[in-house]
């Protein structure tokens, strides 16, 4: 099994047509089914059904299955392609949440991006539970989270706490500077996104957590698509409320009862890969001078 065989299995598989996978690999039809015969043989296995004459593959069940890995063995051995163009000494990859990216670790990056020596920088972006994952497999060596969860390889710390607020459109009928009582908010016009266990147990208090009508979204770039109507509210934390706040369109409120903050984690692999102990160093540095900003 070679990068070329599996990176033809995953342009058939996401194309579902010979001719069209072979024109992007610019080989010939025969060459891409020789290649698909031989990785099935290899495998044992049987990846897609074929109908005679039809130039049209569908997945089988394993094959179906085998997307993923052969996903992350491609990603492998690009990374391993990538060791030659490497310097000797600093190198990184980062998990973080869409929200996170958007509000508060642009800075971080920022930091990161200018240091020297230059740091080989890579950021992956993910949820809470995939990072997990990811810090332990070491496909990232340090990741932010808002899940605090137990795992062996996987070492976790608070990094920040954060007031999560309300967000609205900034429309007539929206009054400046009120604190809104969640019984004044309509479970219906929420636009909602999970932001860790414990504004979500205070969220389900307040709130019908199986309101029907309720739009669930799962990153936070996501609400501001689908804000349209004043009556709709978002809860969302103040480094992503301001920003949006900044364009205009949007209004910051503060709820009338105590809320409970959102909790980011820091997760990082209990045994860091050699060349990359530095590198967490430098984040850690970097990281201590942001939280001391103020807010």
């Amino acid at each position: 099994m070679d990068h070329y065989s599996i990176q033809t299995f995953l342009t058939v598989a996401r194309t579902r047509n010979v001719s069209q996978a072979a024109e992007q690999l610019n080989l010939s039809q025969s060459a891409v089914s020789k290649r698909l015969k031989m990785l099935e043989q290899e495998l044992g296995i049987l990846l897609f059904e074929r109908v005679r004459g039809n130039k049209s593959f569908s997945l089988t069940p394993s094959g179906e299955s085998f997307v993923e890995i052969a996903e992350r063995w491609l990603a492998v051995w690009r990374e391993t392609q990538s060791l030659q163009y490497r310097s000797p000494h600093l190198f990184l990859s980062i998990g973080s949440l869409d929200s996170l990216n958007y509000a508060f670790l642009p800075r971080l990056y920022q930091s990161l991006a200018r240091h020297e020596p230059q740091l080989n920088l890579k950021v992956v972006t993910s949820h809470s539970r995939e990072l997990y994952d990811l810090v332990d497999r070491r496909e990232v060596d340090v990741a932010f989270t808002l899940l605090r969860r137990e795992q062996p390889s996987v070492t976790v710390e608070q990094c920040f706490a954060e007031e999560v607020v309300g967000l609205r459109l900034a429309h007539p009928d929206v009054p400046a500077g009120k604190s809104v009582h969640p019984r004044e908010l309509a479970p219906e016009d929420e636009l909602y996104v999970d932001w860790g266990s414990s504004v979500q147990m205070w969220h389900d208090q307040w709130w019908d957590p199986g309101c029907p009508e309720r739009i669930f979204l799962d990153t936070a770039q996501l609400i501001f698509s689908f804000f349209f109507h004043p009556r709709q509210w978002a809860i969302v934390p103040l480094s992503v409320a301001r920003r949006a706040e900044l364009t205009g369109r949007y209004r910051i409120f503060r709820f009338a009862v105590g809320q409970p903050d959102r909790i980011c984690y820091k997760i990082t692999h209990k045994y860091p890969k050699t060349g990359t102990v530095e590198s967490l160093r430098i984040v850690d540095r970097y990281l201590r001078e942001l939280l001391q900003e103020p807010s």
